[in-house]
């Protein structure tokens, strides 16, 4: 086993930004009323994927039918609201921008993501007052991939466009599609059980409560192990 850490590769929502109810309620406003399912059901049962996955389980929950010109209706103004929401309110998962910050220093570092391109943007625009702007050598979206997570698709890519060799890695995420993500991508993965229980995320190597538990130095000796 390789036992030198080269690089990083971190998922954004629920990793590094605490974003999940700005989602929602930004599909919310794009839906309309006829959407009225939860945030615990969002949680639970739609979040992990891309957008197409999330507002289409929705729609399926809430019994609303729809074609191919509805959702892109929606994805518009899904686009636009989040936008308009995470620049009011964008919050860092606590010790993910130190975390981010310290590796970047000394490693090439990823992102590897089920938003799509313009909200990861929107949120590094405002996001630790935009400190996180041009730090990542990869940046890989739903909107850069053919299929997203849980497809090995996304973290394949990331840790190519670095490149590196997945087993060179570390993943970092939080949701149980996004860890079968990079493990069947080769990454070794730490799991984050902020949403999802940790059993939800057996996958992972590792499994850690908060991105405070994580420091550079344990990752390089985690890896050594």
């Amino acid at each position: 086993m390789i036992s030198r850490l080269e690089g990083v590769v971190f998922d954004m929502d629920g990793v590094i930004i605490d974003s999940e109810r700005t989602h929602y309620l930004a599909i919310c406003e794009a839906m309309g009323e006829g959407m009225k399912q939860s945030y615990e059901t969002f949680l639970a049962k739609c979040t992990g994927r891309d957008e197409r996955f999330a507002m289409g389980r929705l729609a399926e929950l809430s019994g609303i039918e729809y074609d191919e010109e509805l959702f892109q209706k929606w994805s518009f103004r899904k686009g636009r609201a989040y936008a308009r929401l995470v620049s009011r309110e964008a919050q860092a998962m606590p010790g993910a921008v130190e975390l981010v910050l310290a590796t970047a220093k000394q490693l090439p570092i990823a992102l590897a993501t089920g938003s799509r391109r313009a909200d990861v943007d929107a949120a590094f625009e405002v996001l630790a007052e935009g400190r996180l702007k041009g730090l990542f050598q990869s940046i890989v979206t739903s909107s850069e991939v053919a299929k997203p997570k849980p497809d090995p698709e996304t973290y394949a890519r990331a840790v190519s466009e670095m490149g590196l060799q997945p087993e060179e890695c570390w993943a970092i995420d939080d949701s149980p599609n996004g860890v079968a993500s990079a493990w069947s991508a080769g990454l070794r993965v730490i799991g984050i059980s902020g949403i999802h229980a940790p059993e939800a995320l057996a996958q992972a190597e590792r499994v850690e409560s908060s991105m405070r538990q994580i420091s550079l130095h344990k990752l390089q000796d985690w890896f050594a192990r």
